[in-house]
């Protein structure tokens, strides 16, 4: 493991950030050693996870998948920056408990072409995994089930999406506590308790998957406070949901040509103007348009770019 020092420059950690996570270096070292040690059985812990519930993924609306056990270095900065920002609820996280406190240890990240395709994968997901708010995390040392062959959902699934974006296909099948506005990445987080670990399951399009791994790169988490790049990365955000737009605006649009030409195999002509107009209402009311935002009047680059999306 790098030194403390050579960690806390390498992920811009200030002096200051690491004495509020108030946390022994020496502790991190027995994490990082500890985790390292336990990898491959997470490793395995995964593969059979996909292998009982992700082997016919295309059948259940997804378009691919990524998968990884957290790199332990990794592993060590996300712990003193959870102290750091939530110092209530990890207070009590130490090297003998860490894996309780941790839900995204394993990640899986689901990849989807249409948001519609999203309605698929969760009716499979819930027809296969357990989903009883009884088990639902709320105190990870209290809430912590031992038995390792219960397979659950530890947490209601949450969808994360930006203000102005289309929330009907979420409110069909979620309450709604569990759409979270005003965030800056969209993303469907599920959490499952699967024999004795936790896996964090993402479910993404490739338009939402190609920004985050941007804004993950160059942003996220080490330059959250740089205005510059938070002024970039939301207008590409904004140009991500855009594309998810059009995406499902196409999708929509090969349906109902699709049972145009169907009625037109079948039914007699004559009313084939009020059909055409039929079909745009339904276009408009499948793809709500994302709200507008007032132009800007200086000249820099992302006011350029504003302007061009929202004229």
């Amino acid at each position: 493991m790098i030194t403390k020092n050579e960690l806390l420059k390498k992920y811009n950690i200030s002096d200051d950030e690491f004495e509020v996570a108030d946390i022994k270096w020496e502790e991190l070292e027995y994490i990082y050693k500890d985790f390292s040690e336990k990898r491959s059985s997470y490793e395995q812990k995964l593969a059979e996870f996909q292998k009982e519930f992700l082997m016919n993924i295309s059948e259940n609306g997804i378009h691919s998948i990524r998968s990884r056990v957290k790199d332990a270095e990794h592993l060590i900065v996300k712990i003193i920056r959870k102290r750091q920002e939530n110092y209530k609820k990890y207070r009590t996280l130490d090297k003998y408990n860490y894996e309780k406190f941790l839900t995204d240890l394993i990640g899986i990240r689901c990849f989807i072409l249409f948001k519609a395709d999203w309605k698929k994968f969760h009716a499979y997901l819930e027809e296969k995994i357990e989903d009883n708010p009884q088990y639902y995390l709320d105190d990870c040392l209290k809430d912590f089930d031992e038995d390792t062959e219960h397979t659950y959902m530890a947490e209601m699934p949450k969808v994360h999406i930006r203000d102005g974006d289309a929330r009907e296909i979420y409110e069909t099948v979620l309450p709604p506590d569990a759409i979270k506005n005003k965030k800056i990445y969209r993303s469907v987080h599920y959490i499952v308790k699967y024999h004795g670990v936790y896996i964090e399951i993402q479910v993404r399009t490739l338009f939402e998957e190609g920004w985050g791994e941007i804004d993950h790169r160059i942003v996220y988490p080490y330059y959250q406070d740089d205005m510059l790049f938070q002024q970039y990365t939301s207008l590409l955000n904004r140009l991500t949901g855009l594309a998810d737009e059009m995406s499902s605006f196409f999708c929509e649009v090969k349906r109902l040509e699709e049972e145009h030409l169907q009625r037109v195999k079948t039914e007699p002509y004559g009313n084939e103007p009020q059909k055409i107009v039929d079909e745009e209402d339904e276009i408009s009311k499948a793809c709500p348009v994302e709200e507008k935002e007032p132009l800007l009047d200086d000249n820099t680059a992302a006011a350029c770019i504003q302007n061009v999306l929202y004229e």
